[in-house]
């Protein structure tokens, strides 16, 4: 059995043996790298041509809706990219150039065939009015806004202001360039004033004050922040913190007061009252 055995496995290695590959196959192949190597050639020419073609030159550029922005210097940044490539301008080409318009947010470009590209962009939204005893000199020629940003933002001269708060004792500081979007103090500290008022203008959207009781002024103080509604209707104290359940208390108790009071909401679960002339 072991002779047999062994036969039949030198039988089977010289069937075992690799035979050279056909002069066809290797054809094959040869051809198939050769178109490959064609295909990707004209994928590479064809993504150059139209990168660089002036068939897709921009012609027209269109923009959404704007209010605050200003036309002129929109124009100036956009104007760059007339005569360019469409296909080779970027988001974050684009997003870069806007930054320096201050009202803008939320980018999102388009690109249309042959030659137009638009862009749409949403604007920060103004919360209250700076009082222009906190302004320095240089700005008060003009009116300058918080922004739902937290920054301080000139607002255009050509526009009449929105019925806004005024927001008092909150005083932003001139840089060399003349914009005062440098607050005084450290920057932690005007970071942590940013976002408390903030979280105060949220919280008065929120609970719907201004449908009951509009607000003349945002008083910025050390011990935290006094409401003024409009018409002598009243003062809310209303501290640093935890502002929307303060401001829900207070409607809940207004039914039940006197028009012209000062309302502490600071002290949790309790509403206090004064008269004004008793303080």
């Amino acid at each position: 059995m072991t002779p047999a055995r062994a036969r039949t496995t030198a039988a089977d290695a010289r069937f075992a043996v690799r035979r050279p590959a056909a002069p066809g196959s290797r054809r094959r192949r040869a051809a198939i790298a050769g178109t490959a190597i064609l295909v990707l050639g004209l994928v590479c020419g064809g993504i150059y041509w139209a990168l660089h073609t002036p068939m897709f030159a921009v012609t027209r550029i269109e923009t959404g809706s704007y209010r605050f922005t200003s036309p002129d210097a929109l124009d100036s940044v956009l104007g760059r990219y007339l005569g360019r490539n469409l296909l080779g301008i970027g988001r974050d080409e684009v997003a870069g150039d806007m930054a320096a318009l201050s009202w803008v947010r939320d980018l999102h470009i388009q690109r249309r065939l042959p030659g137009t590209l638009a862009v749409d962009f949403r604007e920060w939204r103004p919360l209250a009015v700076i009082a222009q005893q906190d302004l320095a000199p240089a700005q008060r020629r003009g009116t300058w806004v918080l922004g739902e940003n937290g920054r301080i933002l000139e607002f255009p001269a050509e526009l009449e202001v929105p019925a806004l708060p005024t927001l008092v004792g909150y005083k932003p500081i001139a840089t060399a360039e003349g914009s005062p979007e440098e607050r005084e103090g450290p920057t932690a500290a005007r970071a942590a004033e940013s976002d408390t008022l903030l979280e105060l203008f949220d919280a008065l959207a929120a609970v719907g004050l201004e449908t009951v009781a509009p607000v003349d002024f945002v008083v910025v103080r050390p011990e935290g922040y006094a409401i003024v509604l409009e018409g002598g209707q009243g003062r809310l104290q209303v501290g640093r913190e935890d502002f929307r359940p303060r401001l829900e208390r207070y409607l809940a108790a207004r039914s039940h007061l006197e028009p012209g009071l000062d309302v502490d909401l600071r002290f949790t679960g309790q509403v206090t009252v004064r008269r004004p002339d008793l303080r």
